[in-house]
């Protein structure tokens, strides 16, 4: 992948992530409801998280094993 998509792709995660963890969108998940005995919020915030921060780690570090060689 070459360095400007990666860059815009990682520009878009992060406005992702902002829209996600932004005070409306949280107010859809704050809800009087359990799963597995957790409250949803905290459940959607970690687990948002997550994701974003795997998607950042895939997007970042695609392409670069075909980037270096091993002696």
């Amino acid at each position: 992948m070459n360095e400007s998509k990666r860059h815009q792709r990682l520009l878009a995660l992060f406005a992702a992530g902002w829209l996600l963890l932004n005070f409306p969108l949280l107010t859809l998940w704050d809800r009087g409801v359990t799963l597995w005995g957790l409250p949803l919020l905290p459940l959607a915030v970690f687990g948002g998280w997550a994701v974003l921060i795997g998607a950042a780690a895939w997007v970042a570090e695609a392409g670069r094993d075909t980037d270096e060689e091993e002696p």
